[in-house]
């Protein structure tokens, strides 16, 4: 006995499984009858996608395999073809990219070649083109630094502020240099001009003042109208606390002397036209006190307590706190870096 429901289900089967293997195999028939080089890629989906179908109806019983009609098709032959142009296609435009020696074509041609790999990952010397294209496509760009300040600087203290870390900056087509090749073209210059470079003068100050704080020293009796100590309801005497203001003398001395490291972060192109400049400050302070004191100390402030322990010092060298300067210039010149770095195509 026929089961309609069935019958109606072969006859949707049947009519989707001709409809798809007929739409795909005229669409690469129409590919192929335009000559195009670039038809390969598509092609090989396709019949990657016609094999995907087959290897499904496939597992359907065999009694249902014969009511559509299904025959089995070896696509092997075809798909490797289609894989083989695919990728040659891909490769040769990539080598046409990069005999522009254009480095944005270099990039273009480094995408083609992973295309490439997506058909074969060892494709002819493919590996090796893409390191090529990769290097031909790379900006590279010069970190230097000027003194313009006419100010003498502490022995490598143009070197120090370059040893900025630059490894998280770089990308697939971004490296950055801060010694000069010259064998090497440079596409961008950033150039780390120092314009002021000041030490203030030493600055000491001396205060002294008085420390003062009211202290129990005893007890006064509360008398009454006759002068007799008075008595609480126990019989006790009453008596209060007797404060005292006792006072201690002090000296202190302040120290204080300041470091200023200036200029400008300016980029420059190829052509040495100055793209962007960014302003750079960084201040260093010396601040010190410590104190003597003439008294009871036990009576003085936590925070004056504090610079009786500190010992008298001097002051630090001046080359010295211009070199401590380094590390915050360093700092605000990869601020400015990662800041720009969309300039650095």
């Amino acid at each position: 006995m026929k089961n309609p429901d069935k019958d109606k289900q072969l006859d949707v089967l049947t009519r989707a499984w001709k409809a798809a293997n007929q739409r795909d195999i005229e669409r690469i028939n129409y590919l192929k009858t335009t000559g195009q080089p670039e038809i390969w890629d598509e092609i090989f989906q396709i019949f990657n996608r016609m094999k995907w179908r087959q290897d499904i109806v496939r597992n359907l019983p065999q009694p249902v395999l014969s009511s559509i009609g299904y025959v089995f098709v070896d696509y092997t032959n075809e798909t490797v073809n289609a894989q083989r142009n695919a990728a040659e296609f891909y490769y040769q435009k990539a080598m046409v990219l990069m005999e522009t020696g254009d480095r944005f074509s270099a990039r273009q041609a480094y995408d083609q070649l992973l295309q490439t790999k997506r058909f074969f990952s060892t494709y002819k010397d493919v590996d090796q083109q893409i390191l090529k294209a990769q290097a031909m496509g790379t900006a590279n760009v010069l970190f230097i630094s000027r003194n313009n300040s006419g100010q003498m600087l502490p022995e490598g203290f143009l070197d120090e502020i370059l040893k900025v870390s630059m490894g998280d900056l770089e990308g697939r087509f971004v490296r950055y240099f801060n010694t000069f090749d010259t064998s090497r073209q440079y596409h961008y210059r950033t150039v780390l001009n120092l314009t002021k470079v000041d030490v203030s003068p030493e600055s000491v100050r001396e205060f002294f003042y008085e420390e003062s704080k009211e202290v129990q020293d005893g007890w006064n009796y509360v008398l009454d109208s006759h002068g007799n100590v008075m008595k609480d309801s126990l019989g006790n005497d009453i008596k209060i606390p007797k404060m005292v203001e006792i006072s201690c003398q002090v000296h202190e001395t302040q120290l204080h002397k300041q470091a200023i490291v200036g200029g400008y972060l300016d980029i420059y192109d190829a052509d040495n036209t100055l793209i962007k400049s960014d302003p750079i400050n960084a201040e260093v302070f010396f601040d010190y006190a410590f104190a003597t004191a003439n008294g009871d100390k036990s009576i003085l402030k936590d925070e004056t307590k504090r610079k009786l322990n500190n010992p008298p010092a001097g002051f630090p060298n001046s080359f010295q706190m211009i070199w401590d300067a380094s590390a915050i210039v360093k700092n605000v010149a990869k601020d400015i870096l990662v800041r720009n770095s969309y300039i650095f195509q």
